[in-house]
């Protein structure tokens, strides 16, 4: 009976070391499904866009199962990776320096270019143009981190939201005068039919020299190695552009 006893436990602790290798046997991949076409909900209710696409194609490289975690919030995504709930960051980050404090970006994999989004009769040419106007944008992104510091040197008010979409609402209701976005953003959001010719793209620009990357966890050099092989492998073999084409991404 002992003897039996002691083999049940055997077995019992073989199990839970084999269970908890087997929770970790999958990419775990922290993004927010608030920013198409990087990520977005599709019309049957699953996450979609480029990062998606890219993700699933790298995992698929490197023999990994890709595990999504859609943290819903932009400025989610990097506590769920430093906190250890995810191993990867797959959000249309952009790899600024601020954000190289906390996390190791990847090889980037598309240029950061913006467009200001106004209402109509809200002309934005230039910078200087945003004197006495009202703005948003979502809280925790490179347009958030650009263009509020310098609300008071130039003159305009600025206030955040969650998501894009909440950003562009408050143009259309007459709240906010502009917001600020990537370009491939600005071009989706401005075909969905509840902002059709309600809102107007103006100045465009690059908007920081830190094109968008992966992001893993400072110090792990392994996984980054991986995810950059894989990038560099499917530039090199025309499919890394081909899917940037289809999501209407611009080149690095």
């Amino acid at each position: 009976m002992k003897r039996n006893i002691i083999t049940f436990f055997a077995l019992a602790a073989a199990f839970a070391l084999t269970g908890a290798d087997s929770s970790r046997a999958a990419l775990r991949v922290a993004t927010a499904s608030t920013y198409p076409p990087y990520e977005f909900i599709n019309e049957k209710g699953q996450l979609d866009g480029f990062d998606k696409e890219l993700m699933e194609a790298i995992g698929a490289r490197i023999g990994e199962t890709v595990e999504w975690l859609d943290t819903g919030h932009y400025d989610m995504v990097i506590p769920s990776l430093v906190t250890g709930r995810a191993d990867v960051i797959a959000a249309g980050m952009s790899a600024t320096p601020i954000r190289a404090r906390r996390v190791l970006f990847t090889v980037p994999y598309v240029p950061t270019m913006a467009a200001f989004v106004t209402a109509p009769n809200v002309k934005v040419e230039r910078l200087e143009d945003l004197r006495g106007l009202r703005g948003a944008v979502p809280v925790g992104t490179t347009q958030d981190v650009f263009l509020t510091p310098k609300a008071e040197s130039l003159g305009f008010s600025i206030k955040t939201f969650a998501k894009i979409e909440e950003c562009v609402w408050d143009i259309v209701t007459g709240r906010t005068d502009f917001t600020l976005m990537d370009v491939p953003v600005a071009e989706k959001i401005m075909e969905l039919p509840a902002f059709k010719d309600k809102i107007v793209r103006g100045y465009t620009f690059r908007l920081t020299g830190a094109g968008k990357a992966l992001a893993v966890n400072l110090g792990n050099t392994e996984l980054k190695a991986r995810l950059d092989g894989a990038i560099e492998a499917m530039e090199a073999d025309g499919s890394l552009d081909a899917l940037r084409a289809k999501w209407g991404l611009g080149r690095k």
